[in-house]
């Protein structure tokens, strides 16, 4: 990482003055008109606003100068003028409880640690993120401006300074990890950077890139960020999880059951990683084997016994009809509020 004397010389270079005599040159005259070198009392509209525009650009370029020149290694940056970097190393964090609290925090106390941004070169006035999406979205919450380094990187630099980051904190769980490596593995990166921008020996992490990457195939994205990073979950339920789905897709019974859970109001108050228990209770029950034909007896007491009979595709009853008359028919008639009360339970609603 560069220097502080370094970045200031970079960032001097984004704030140059603009000069308004060569700018007046390039703006059009209306049609019919004569152009006339413009001076200061006939000055048109349009030059005077741009005049104006300029102005209030070069106030602030010459705040940022002060700081820069003043050795101070960051900058206050407006938090509209940043944008997220091209691939995130965590997931969504405003959906995590906790992240109430580290605005607050900031609110309270200021924001300790600046983030780091690149100056994007094709939109004047512009930066993206490499690290602190978190910082810089609490700052924009509460409306103040954001501190930030100032770094020109190329994407890979961008990325490996990711994972210095996150070297330096805790680290991103297994699933955000694997996500991660396989969208820089879309994206054209090689498995050498991304074992550096997950901060991993290159020689011992060209593996582990290999199976982070293979998890990612195997668990539908989809999935894995409803569940969200499971901080306690590691890469051997990740992968059963993931032995579950071929080509990433589930029989249209478990498929069903599957999506009732994930989109029902008590999952998602669920914590992460007890999500992800939730979800693998109904893998686990789904995938049960059942033998070519079982038969048992249910002893329901007034010498009531139900016989069923389970195939690998249905479950047949029999009520005999002399110790309970009317039970079966009874029986068929609630079948479909048992089927809706069935459906509620598998969306884990309370009854």
């Amino acid at each position: 990482m560069t220097n502080a004397k370094d970045r200031s010389n970079r960032m001097k270079s984004l704030f140059a003055s603009v000069n308004r005599e060569e700018l007046e040159k390039h703006i059009p005259s209306p049609a019919g008109t004569t152009v006339r070198p413009a001076t200061s009392g006939s000055m048109s509209g349009a030059v005077k606003s741009m005049q104006q525009t300029f102005s209030a650009v070069e106030a602030e370029n010459e705040r940022l100068r002060a700081q820069l020149q003043s050795g101070a290694s960051a900058v206050e940056l407006d938090p509209a003028s940043v944008v997220p970097a091209f691939v995130r190393d965590r997931m969504d964090f405003e959906e995590n409880p906790e992240f109430a609290g580290f605005v607050e925090g900031i609110r309270r106390e200021g924001q300790k640690l600046p983030i780091l941004v690149r100056p994007l070169l094709d939109h004047p006035g512009q930066y993206q993120i490499a690290y602190g999406h978190r910082r810089h979205r609490a700052c924009q919450i509460i409306g103040i401006p954001v501190r930030a380094i100032v770094m020109e990187m190329t994407d890979e630099e961008l990325v490996v300074a990711q994972g210095i980051e996150n070297a330096e904190r805790e680290n991103p769980s297994f699933i955000e990890q694997a996500l991660y490596a396989s969208d820089l593995k879309k994206r054209g990166f090689s498995r050498e950077t991304i074992a550096r921008a997950l901060g991993r020996n290159e020689e011992k992490g060209l593996a582990y890139i290999s199976m982070l990457t293979a998890t990612a195939d195997a668990v539908p994205e989809a999935l894995a960020r409803r569940i969200g990073p499971a901080p306690a979950t590691g890469r051997p339920k990740w992968e059963k999880l993931g032995a579950f789905f071929k080509d990433q897709k589930l029989p249209s019974d478990t498929n069903s059951a599957l999506n009732g859970l994930v989109g029902s109001e008590k999952f998602r108050a669920l914590a992460s990683d007890e999500r992800f228990t939730a979800v693998m209770r109904v893998l686990d029950r789904s995938s049960r084997p059942t033998n070519a034909s079982e038969s048992a007896e249910i002893d329901l007491g007034h010498g009531v016994v139900v016989t069923t009979k389970r195939t690998a595709k249905a479950m047949q009853i029999s009520i005999p009809h002399a110790p309970a008359a009317g039970l079966s028919t009874w029986l068929v008639e609630r079948l479909p509020a048992l089927l809706e009360e069935f459906k509620r339970s598998e969306r884990g609603e309370e009854q």
